[in-house]
């Protein structure tokens, strides 16, 4: 770690001492950009709930493991192709220009997921969908780090990842009040269609929105960059001048890099060959993966899954308890909200991932005792007795084999038939056509007649597809709660926040989109292998294996990850340096500022001397 303390701008100008006030403008413009926040949040959400109903919809079943995992996963997956496209774009056309396309990208996967009649149609309009959240969550940050008063950047990324959190909130919402429309034929199909809305309206917004001033002074637009900085600072002049001044020095300096990337090659090799961006990159692409690696798009994700797991039944309960949860996920982004200013990216940042790990293990814990309190599995005698029971059907054995309710529906080819006075029952093959109301084989088989059956008790025989009756059904939720609510206290926005600031200007986007990639590349690891996962080493195994990832993020954030607060984006590239360049760098600094004083004494001077003669 090192502490280092600014005196002087990348421009030689002393930062003015107050801070500007903020306009209608400024107020506008954060609304309208962080409607990419809430479009991110919702269609990456309202896949939990939705999941509940599609794989049982008509035209779309049977769906298997792989098929849930895929359509879920498939987002995640082309969001990381469109961060990655976004970046170079984004440099091109403007930020604006990206930001309008991923509106128009999350209409069109809007439409298509609601109209979905097969799996590849779904498929595809999640495809959509993934590479408009790709889009927004690269371009929308930078955007708003290069358009808002530096005092408050922070703050309106902060923002930006609370809209995240918003929207999915809202997007569990929506999935209850639409869970009551015909849930299997319209209901979610609503809950998909519901998403254009705030897409078309941020769509209006931009129009009439302008580009950041960085990139139109950095494309030759002056004037228009003037313009913009004036309604960014509400007319203060002393800012103005201060914050154009910082741009002219680095556009400057840009076209001097320019010149040099022609001779050294893209952006990205340029990036290779600078120790100190090359450091940044690294540090802010892992805090991306970390964020992932976490755990935290298994719980928004499959939130819905986790808790029928749990022992909750009732589809309806199910959804209204997923809202309460994200719900713990929206209060969170506050702290670092009101705090990142004044406490600090670090300290936000441990304790948010201390008690990510404590939760994590205690997440784990809760299902090892939901496992243990499951009913357990009849012995081999007891199959034998029940008539129905085909002992040669292909699955038959590797579900027979299983010890209890709970390792029984974390298969996917299995089920338990459980007999409700005695809380014991038979693991059994799924009904593939039919999976969450009948088995194969045995008594839960279709259309077997129970009350004739020799078996005891056979009538209080019930199938159970995804759900285990047990004594701790609350203690998941519970911990998910716990979990949520720590994690969104930092970890949600925080690699965000530090992701906008790390970068030198000419490095900026490409660095931002290189670890926006790896975000979501990990997304789509953590959220492609989450039930394959359970299957191999359990859900608690699941859990704690996350635990193990964030365990090692603390340690990395500790020793490797500087605190920003109170520098402006230019000034933190020196955080990255190693002692020599640091001191050179301060030097080059400290020359503009004297260079700046001397030109403001001789104009004191020859004012003077005016007002003398004049006299």
């Amino acid at each position: 770690m090192v502490a280092i303390e600014f005196k002087v701008s990348e421009s030689g100008r002393a930062r003015p001492e107050k801070n500007p006030k903020l306009g209608f403008f400024v107020y506008l413009l954060g609304s309208a950009a962080i409607i990419g926040g809430f479009l991110f949040g919702y269609d990456t959400s309202v896949v939990s709930a939705a999941m509940l109903y599609v794989p049982e919809a008509p035209g779309l079943k049977p769906m298997g493991t792989v098929w849930k995992e895929v359509i879920v996963s498939i987002t995640p997956g082309m969001a990381a192709v469109g961060a990655w496209f976004s970046g170079a774009g984004s440099d091109r056309y403007g930020r604006k220009p990206i930001i309008i396309g991923s509106t128009i990208i999350f209409i069109a996967g809007a439409v298509i997921c609601a109209v979905a009649w097969t799996k590849i149609v779904m498929l595809i309009g999640r495809i959509f969908l993934g590479v408009g959240i790709g889009f927004a969550s690269m371009v929308v940050p930078v955007y708003l780090g290069e358009a808002s008063p530096t005092h408050v950047r922070g703050t309106l990324v902060s923002a930006f990842a609370m809209m995240i959190s918003f929207g999915q909130v809202v997007a569990n919402v929506m999935g209850g009040i639409f869970s009551y429309w015909d849930p299997y034929t319209i209901g979610w199909r609503l809950m998909f269609a519901f998403a254009g809305i705030p897409a078309l309206i941020q769509f209006v917004c931009f129009i009439f929105l302008p580009e950041t001033p960085r990139w139109l002074y950095e494309n030759g637009q002056t004037e228009r960059a003037k313009q913009v900085l004036e309604k960014i600072y509400s007319g203060d002049a002393e800012w103005i001048e201060y914050e154009l001044a910082e741009i002219e020095t680095y556009a400057e300096e840009r076209k001097k890099q320019m010149e040099e990337e022609k001779k050294s090659g893209p952006v990205i090799w340029r990036i290779l060959k600078t120790p100190h961006v090359l450091k940044a990159c690294f540090i802010g692409s892992m805090l991306q993966a970390f964020q992932q690696l976490a755990g935290i798009n298994t719980i928004l994700y499959y939130t819905a899954d986790i808790i029928r797991s749990a022992g909750i039944e009732n589809y309806h309960t199910i959804i209204w308890i997923s809202v309460i949860l994200s719900i713990c996920n929206l209060i969170g982004p506050f702290i670092p909200m009101t705090l990142i200013e004044k406490l600090g990216r670090r300290k936000l940042f441990l304790f948010s991932c201390a008690g990510v790990v404590i939760s994590l293990v205690l997440i784990g814990v809760s299902f090892l005792l939901v496992g243990n309190d499951s009913a357990p599995n009849f012995e081999m005698s007891s199959y034998s007795l029940a008539g129905s029971y085909d002992p040669l059907h292909p699955e038959a054995e590797s579900c027979r084999i299983l010890s209890n309710c709970d390792s029984c529906v974390t298969s996917e080819h299995c089920g338990f038939c459980e007999d409700s006075e005695t809380k014991t029952g038979f693991c059994l093959p799924v009904n593939h056509n039919d999976p969450t109301l009948f088995s194969s084989t045995g008594l839960c088989t279709s259309g077997v007649d129970k009350s004739n059956s020799s078996f005891p008790n056979a009538t209080s025989f019930t199938w159970q597809k995804h759900h285990c009756t047990t004594s701790y059904t609350i203690l998941p939720i519970v911990m998910m709660g716990v979990y949520l609510l720590t994690f969104s206290s930092g970890f949600t926005s925080l690699p965000w926040v530090l992701n906008s600031e790390f970068y030198p200007m000419w490095a900026r986007s490409t660095c931002v989109s290189i670890s926006t990639l790896s975000n979501w590349v990990f997304n789509l690891l953590v959220s492609l292998t989450y039930l394959s996962l359970t299957h191999a080493i359990t859900k608690y195994g699941a859990f704690w294996l996350y635990a193990i990832f964030t365990i090692i993020a603390f340690i990395f954030i500790y020793f490797l990850v500087p605190e920003t607060t109170g520098y402006s984006i230019d000034e933190v590239e020196m955080l990255f340096m190693n002692k020599r360049q640091r001191n050179i760098a301060m030097q080059i600094r400290q020359a503009k500022l004297e260079a700046n004083d001397k030109d403001k004494d001789k104009n004191s001077s020859a004012t003077l001397s005016t007002e003398t003669i004049t006299m």
